[in-house]
C-alpha cells in the first residue's frame, strides 16, 4: 500500500502572514495539531505545530506575531508513492507526527502516525 491511499486530503492550510492568535484560533477550530503554511501559489513553505505554539499561547506578546516567526521551514515530506513501510521509518527517524505529502512542489495531504497505524491494520484484518 502507498501513502497516496491513505493521505488526508482535507489539510488545513494557512498563509505565511496569518497571526499566531489567528492559527491557535484555526487549529482548536479544526482540532488539528498541525497546519502546513503555504505561500500564494499553495506551495508548502512550512509546517506549524502545537509545542511552539503553546509558548506563544502564554505570551500574549506573540499572539500578533505572523506565523511565518514560528513556523517550521525545513520540514521532510513525503512522496504520495512512497510505501507505508518506508514511512513509518521515516516517523521513526525524524520523530514528527504529521508528513504533508508533496509531489512536483505541490500540497497533496498530510499523513499522520494515526493514519498509518489505521491502514496498517486494517491490512492485516483484511488478509
Amino acid at each position: 500500500m502507498q501513502i497516496k491511499d491513505v493521505v488526508n486530503e482535507n489539510v488545513i492550510t494557512t498563509p505565511p502572514d496569518s497571526t499566531v492568535s489567528r492559527v491557535v484560533d484555526l487549529m482548536l477550530e479544526e482540532d488539528v495539531s498541525s497546519l502546513v503554511v503555504v505561500d500564494q501559489n499553495d506551495r508548502p513553505v512550512g509546517i506549524v505545530t502545537e509545542s511552539p505554539l503553546l509558548v506563544a499561547v502564554v505570551d500574549p506578546q506573540l499572539s500578533n506575531d505572523p506565523i511565518s516567526l514560528h513556523m517550521q521551514r525545513n520540514f521532510v515530506s513525503i512522496h504520495p508513492d512512497e510505501v507505508l513501510d518506508q514511512v513509518v521509518e521515516k516517523f521513526l527517524l525524524y520523530r514528527v507526527r504529521h508528513f504533508p505529502v508533496v509531489q512536483d512542489n505541490k500540497l497533496l495531504g498530510i499523513v499522520t502516525r494515526r493514519d498509518l497505524m489505521r491502514a496498517i491494520l486494517g491490512q492485516r484484518t483484511n488478509s
